[in-house]
Protein backbone atom coordinates (compact mmCIF):
# COMPACT_ATOMS: atom_id res chain seq x y z
CA UNK A 1 0.00 0.00 0.00
CA UNK A 2 1.49 3.27 -1.08
CA UNK A 3 0.91 6.45 1.06
CA UNK A 4 -2.21 7.93 -0.91
CA UNK A 5 -3.60 4.40 -0.45
CA UNK A 6 -4.64 4.56 3.56
CA UNK A 7 -7.07 2.97 5.08
CA UNK A 8 -10.26 4.79 4.99
CA UNK A 9 -10.86 6.84 7.88
CA UNK A 10 -14.17 4.90 9.31
CA UNK A 11 -16.84 2.01 7.11
CA UNK A 12 -17.40 3.31 3.97
CA UNK A 13 -20.65 1.55 3.76
CA UNK A 14 -23.05 -0.53 5.97
CA UNK A 15 -22.72 -4.43 6.06
CA UNK A 16 -26.50 -6.14 4.56
CA UNK A 17 -26.66 -8.71 6.99
CA UNK A 18 -28.66 -11.39 4.88
CA UNK A 19 -27.30 -10.24 1.88
CA UNK A 20 -23.64 -10.85 3.37
CA UNK A 21 -25.25 -14.12 4.34
CA UNK A 22 -26.38 -15.48 1.36
CA UNK A 23 -23.45 -14.11 -0.64
CA UNK A 24 -20.84 -16.07 1.62
CA UNK A 25 -22.85 -19.53 1.32
CA UNK A 26 -22.98 -19.26 -2.20
CA UNK A 27 -19.26 -18.58 -2.98
CA UNK A 28 -18.41 -21.36 -0.31
CA UNK A 29 -20.60 -24.10 -1.30
CA UNK A 30 -20.66 -23.23 -4.54
CA UNK A 31 -17.53 -24.01 -5.10
CA UNK A 32 -16.50 -27.53 -3.29
CA UNK A 33 -13.61 -28.15 -5.14
CA UNK A 34 -12.34 -25.49 -4.82
CA UNK A 35 -12.91 -25.36 -1.20
CA UNK A 36 -11.05 -29.12 -1.18
CA UNK A 37 -8.28 -27.17 -2.77
CA UNK A 38 -8.12 -24.93 -0.04
CA UNK A 39 -8.10 -27.26 2.68
CA UNK A 40 -5.76 -29.60 1.10
CA UNK A 41 -2.79 -28.24 2.77
CA UNK A 42 -3.90 -28.05 6.50
CA UNK A 43 -5.37 -31.45 6.23
CA UNK A 44 -2.40 -32.98 5.28
CA UNK A 45 -0.46 -31.51 7.57
CA UNK A 46 -3.54 -33.16 10.20
CA UNK A 47 -2.98 -36.04 8.85
CA UNK A 48 0.80 -36.46 9.07
CA UNK A 49 0.71 -35.55 12.58
CA UNK A 50 -2.24 -37.87 13.58
CA UNK A 51 -0.04 -40.69 11.93
CA UNK A 52 2.81 -39.68 13.90
CA UNK A 53 0.76 -39.51 16.92
CA UNK A 54 -0.76 -43.52 16.08
CA UNK A 55 2.89 -44.84 14.99
CA UNK A 56 4.47 -43.50 18.31
CA UNK A 57 3.60 -44.07 21.77
CA UNK A 58 2.98 -40.86 24.35
CA UNK A 59 5.11 -38.98 24.62
CA UNK A 60 6.09 -35.14 25.46
CA UNK A 61 6.67 -34.83 21.97
CA UNK A 62 3.82 -36.61 20.40
CA UNK A 63 1.62 -34.78 23.09
CA UNK A 64 2.98 -31.05 21.59
CA UNK A 65 2.30 -32.05 18.60
CA UNK A 66 -1.36 -32.97 18.54
CA UNK A 67 -1.93 -29.37 20.18
CA UNK A 68 0.03 -27.21 17.81
CA UNK A 69 -1.08 -29.14 14.15
CA UNK A 70 -4.49 -28.04 14.62
CA UNK A 71 -3.20 -24.36 14.92
CA UNK A 72 -0.84 -24.15 12.28
CA UNK A 73 -3.24 -26.34 10.01
CA UNK A 74 -6.15 -23.82 10.10
CA UNK A 75 -4.19 -21.20 9.56
CA UNK A 76 -3.40 -22.51 6.32
CA UNK A 77 -6.59 -23.27 5.76
CA UNK A 78 -7.64 -19.77 6.79
CA UNK A 79 -4.77 -17.96 4.69
CA UNK A 80 -5.79 -20.12 1.55
CA UNK A 81 -9.63 -19.32 1.91
CA UNK A 82 -9.27 -15.59 2.24
CA UNK A 83 -7.02 -15.27 -0.32
CA UNK A 84 -9.53 -17.28 -2.54
CA UNK A 85 -12.23 -14.83 -1.41
CA UNK A 86 -10.66 -11.57 -1.80
CA UNK A 87 -8.09 -12.94 -5.12
CA UNK A 88 -9.89 -15.52 -6.60
CA UNK A 89 -9.11 -19.39 -7.37
CA UNK A 90 -5.31 -17.73 -7.87
CA UNK A 91 -4.96 -16.62 -4.75
CA UNK A 92 -4.41 -20.03 -3.65
CA UNK A 93 -0.82 -20.44 -1.87
CA UNK A 94 1.48 -22.63 -4.07
CA UNK A 95 2.96 -25.17 -3.73
CA UNK A 96 -0.07 -26.72 -1.66
CA UNK A 97 2.28 -27.26 1.49
CA UNK A 98 3.76 -23.90 1.59
CA UNK A 99 4.38 -22.43 4.49
CA UNK A 100 5.43 -18.86 5.18
CA UNK A 101 5.31 -15.49 6.58
CA UNK A 102 2.00 -15.19 6.14
CA UNK A 103 1.10 -18.33 7.81
CA UNK A 104 3.21 -17.49 10.88
CA UNK A 105 1.72 -13.88 11.44
CA UNK A 106 -1.87 -15.30 10.99
CA UNK A 107 -0.67 -18.13 13.83
CA UNK A 108 0.70 -15.75 16.00
CA UNK A 109 -2.19 -12.95 16.07
CA UNK A 110 -5.12 -16.05 15.97
CA UNK A 111 -3.38 -17.20 19.39
CA UNK A 112 -2.99 -13.83 20.73
CA UNK A 113 -6.37 -12.99 20.05
CA UNK A 114 -7.44 -16.07 21.45
CA UNK A 115 -5.15 -16.01 24.44
CA UNK A 116 -6.70 -12.44 24.73
CA UNK A 117 -10.62 -13.30 24.86
CA UNK A 118 -9.55 -16.24 26.99
CA UNK A 119 -8.36 -14.51 29.57
CA UNK A 120 -11.13 -12.42 28.93
CA UNK A 121 -13.89 -15.33 29.43
CA UNK A 122 -11.92 -16.62 32.65
CA UNK A 123 -12.43 -12.99 34.36
CA UNK A 124 -16.07 -12.47 33.26
CA UNK A 125 -17.03 -16.06 34.30
CA UNK A 126 -15.97 -15.33 37.85
CA UNK A 127 -17.57 -12.22 38.01
CA UNK A 128 -20.58 -13.45 36.27
CA UNK A 129 -21.20 -17.10 37.10
CA UNK A 130 -24.84 -16.78 35.11
CA UNK A 131 -23.98 -15.38 32.49
CA UNK A 132 -22.42 -18.04 29.76
CA UNK A 133 -24.94 -16.99 26.85
CA UNK A 134 -24.13 -13.05 27.25
CA UNK A 135 -20.59 -13.64 27.61
CA UNK A 136 -20.06 -15.64 24.34
CA UNK A 137 -21.91 -13.55 22.52
CA UNK A 138 -19.59 -10.57 24.07
CA UNK A 139 -16.85 -12.37 23.38
CA UNK A 140 -17.83 -13.24 19.58
CA UNK A 141 -18.66 -9.38 19.15
CA UNK A 142 -15.01 -8.68 20.28
CA UNK A 143 -13.78 -10.92 17.85
CA UNK A 144 -15.76 -9.83 14.98
CA UNK A 145 -14.34 -6.48 15.36
CA UNK A 146 -10.71 -7.50 15.36
CA UNK A 147 -11.33 -9.63 12.58
CA UNK A 148 -10.42 -7.57 9.48
CA UNK A 149 -6.71 -8.40 10.37
CA UNK A 150 -6.53 -12.30 9.46
CA UNK A 151 -7.61 -11.61 5.50
CA UNK A 152 -5.03 -8.50 5.73
CA UNK A 153 -2.61 -10.44 6.89
CA UNK A 154 -3.92 -12.95 4.08
CA UNK A 155 -3.63 -10.89 1.06
CA UNK A 156 0.07 -9.14 2.76
CA UNK A 157 -1.11 -5.65 3.14
CA UNK A 158 -0.42 -3.23 6.34
CA UNK A 159 -3.18 -3.11 8.93
CA UNK A 160 -3.22 -3.75 12.42
CA UNK A 161 -5.92 -4.72 15.13
CA UNK A 162 -6.55 -0.98 15.52
CA UNK A 163 -8.13 -0.52 12.08
CA UNK A 164 -10.04 -3.26 12.13
CA UNK A 165 -11.98 -1.54 15.32
CA UNK A 166 -12.10 1.36 13.65
CA UNK A 167 -13.61 -0.28 10.88
CA UNK A 168 -16.07 -2.29 12.63
CA UNK A 169 -17.34 0.69 14.35
CA UNK A 170 -20.83 1.14 13.71
CA UNK A 171 -21.07 -2.50 12.05
CA UNK A 172 -20.11 -5.28 14.89
CA UNK A 173 -23.28 -6.17 15.86
CA UNK A 174 -24.47 -6.72 12.12
CA UNK A 175 -20.94 -8.62 11.59
CA UNK A 176 -21.43 -10.34 15.15
CA UNK A 177 -25.40 -11.33 14.11
CA UNK A 178 -24.33 -12.76 10.93
CA UNK A 179 -21.88 -14.76 12.49
CA UNK A 180 -24.35 -15.96 14.55
CA UNK A 181 -26.67 -16.84 12.31
CA UNK A 182 -24.45 -19.06 9.96
CA UNK A 183 -22.54 -20.55 12.95
CA UNK A 184 -25.30 -22.02 15.51
CA UNK A 185 -26.41 -24.16 12.27
CA UNK A 186 -23.24 -24.80 11.00
CA UNK A 187 -22.22 -25.76 14.84
CA UNK A 188 -24.86 -28.36 15.19
CA UNK A 189 -24.28 -29.59 12.06
CA UNK A 190 -20.75 -30.76 12.70
CA UNK A 191 -21.62 -32.02 15.58
CA UNK A 192 -24.44 -34.33 14.28
CA UNK A 193 -22.74 -35.41 11.27
CA UNK A 194 -19.61 -36.31 13.58
CA UNK A 195 -21.56 -37.87 16.23
CA UNK A 196 -22.95 -40.31 13.54
CA UNK A 197 -19.82 -40.97 11.80
CA UNK A 198 -18.58 -42.33 15.42
CA UNK A 199 -21.06 -44.69 15.95
CA UNK A 200 -20.96 -45.83 12.19
CA UNK A 201 -17.07 -46.49 12.72
CA UNK A 202 -16.65 -47.47 16.49
CA UNK A 203 -20.09 -49.08 16.86
CA UNK A 204 -21.00 -47.07 19.96
CA UNK A 205 -22.28 -43.46 20.32
CA UNK A 206 -19.75 -40.54 22.16
CA UNK A 207 -21.81 -40.42 25.28
CA UNK A 208 -21.70 -44.01 25.25
CA UNK A 209 -17.69 -43.58 25.14
CA UNK A 210 -17.56 -41.12 27.52
CA UNK A 211 -19.39 -43.01 30.00
CA UNK A 212 -17.02 -45.67 29.87
CA UNK A 213 -15.63 -46.77 33.38
CA UNK A 214 -11.91 -44.40 33.82
CA UNK A 215 -10.40 -48.66 33.78
CA UNK A 216 -12.39 -49.40 31.28
CA UNK A 217 -9.93 -48.80 28.47
CA UNK A 218 -8.70 -46.18 26.01
CA UNK A 219 -7.01 -45.93 22.70
CA UNK A 220 -3.81 -48.47 23.27
CA UNK A 221 -1.04 -49.28 20.13
CA UNK A 222 -4.52 -48.69 18.20
CA UNK A 223 -7.22 -50.51 20.22
CA UNK A 224 -9.31 -49.97 22.93
CA UNK A 225 -9.59 -52.48 25.74
CA UNK A 226 -12.13 -54.31 27.27
CA UNK A 227 -14.67 -52.36 29.22
CA UNK A 228 -15.41 -52.55 32.94
CA UNK A 229 -17.30 -55.68 33.96
CA UNK A 230 -16.33 -57.74 31.58
CA UNK A 231 -18.21 -56.68 28.61
CA UNK A 232 -16.39 -56.45 25.39
CA UNK A 233 -16.61 -53.43 23.03
CA UNK A 234 -15.03 -52.81 19.60
CA UNK A 235 -11.46 -52.15 18.65
CA UNK A 236 -10.52 -48.71 17.50
CA UNK A 237 -8.45 -49.80 14.94
CA UNK A 238 -5.44 -47.05 13.95
CA UNK A 239 -7.52 -46.61 10.32
CA UNK A 240 -10.73 -46.15 12.07
CA UNK A 241 -9.50 -43.56 14.64
CA UNK A 242 -6.97 -41.73 11.28
CA UNK A 243 -10.28 -41.62 9.19
CA UNK A 244 -12.49 -39.94 11.92
CA UNK A 245 -10.10 -37.94 12.74
CA UNK A 246 -9.83 -36.82 9.01
CA UNK A 247 -13.55 -36.25 8.27
CA UNK A 248 -14.28 -34.58 11.65
CA UNK A 249 -11.36 -32.00 10.66
CA UNK A 250 -12.76 -31.60 7.21
CA UNK A 251 -16.60 -31.24 8.44
CA UNK A 252 -15.39 -28.37 10.74
CA UNK A 253 -12.98 -26.74 8.23
CA UNK A 254 -16.20 -27.01 5.38
CA UNK A 255 -18.34 -25.39 8.37
CA UNK A 256 -15.59 -22.68 9.39
CA UNK A 257 -15.26 -21.53 5.87
CA UNK A 258 -18.72 -19.38 5.29
CA UNK A 259 -17.61 -17.71 8.54
CA UNK A 260 -14.52 -16.90 7.19
CA UNK A 261 -16.51 -16.10 3.69
CA UNK A 262 -18.78 -13.66 5.87
CA UNK A 263 -15.50 -11.77 7.67
CA UNK A 264 -13.46 -11.37 3.97
CA UNK A 265 -16.84 -9.92 2.24
CA UNK A 266 -17.55 -7.81 5.34
CA UNK A 267 -13.79 -6.31 4.90
CA UNK A 268 -14.51 -5.55 1.26
CA UNK A 269 -17.69 -3.85 2.13
CA UNK A 270 -16.46 -2.02 4.92
CA UNK A 271 -13.46 -0.70 3.67
CA UNK A 272 -14.08 -1.08 0.16
CA UNK A 273 -10.73 -2.97 -0.69
CA UNK A 274 -10.64 -3.93 -3.74
CA UNK A 275 -7.71 -6.40 -5.71
CA UNK A 276 -5.30 -4.64 -8.26
CA UNK A 277 -6.34 -7.46 -11.13
CA UNK A 278 -9.68 -8.62 -9.78
CA UNK A 279 -10.31 -12.19 -10.58
CA UNK A 280 -13.40 -14.56 -10.20
CA UNK A 281 -14.44 -12.84 -6.34
CA UNK A 282 -18.38 -13.15 -5.59
CA UNK A 283 -20.18 -9.32 -5.50
CA UNK A 284 -19.36 -7.72 -2.11
CA UNK A 285 -23.09 -6.95 -0.87
CA UNK A 286 -24.77 -3.17 -1.42
CA UNK A 287 -26.53 -1.61 1.23
CA UNK A 288 -27.68 1.49 -0.65
CA UNK A 289 -25.84 4.67 0.66
CA UNK A 290 -22.54 4.77 2.13
CA UNK A 291 -22.07 4.47 5.49
CA UNK A 292 -19.80 7.74 5.34
CA UNK A 293 -19.61 10.52 2.90
CA UNK A 294 -16.61 11.37 0.75
CA UNK A 295 -15.24 7.83 0.96
CA UNK A 296 -14.94 6.09 -2.35
CA UNK A 297 -13.06 2.94 -2.81
CA UNK A 298 -9.79 2.18 -1.29
CA UNK A 299 -7.85 0.95 -4.33
CA UNK A 300 -5.84 -0.83 -1.97
CA UNK A 301 -4.45 -4.30 -3.54
CA UNK A 302 -2.42 -7.82 -2.73
CA UNK A 303 1.24 -6.88 -2.23
CA UNK A 304 2.05 -10.22 -2.46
Amino acid sequence: MNPQNQPPPQAVANLPVIETLTTAFAATYGRPGLLLRAATGGLLLLAATAALSLALPPNPFTLMLMIVAPFAAYSHFGVNWYRVMLLGPEGLVRPTLRWDRRHWRFLGYGLALAGVLLVINIVLSLALPFAGPVITIGLLYLAARCSFLFPTISVEEPYSFAFSWQHTQGQGLRLTAALLIAGLPLLLTVVLLSSLLFTALFGLSILEFVALPANGGGPTNGTLSPRGGGEEMPEFSPLALLSFKMISEGLCMAALAPLFSIIAIAFRTCTGWVPAAPGNLPAAPDDGPDATQDNGPDDRSDGA
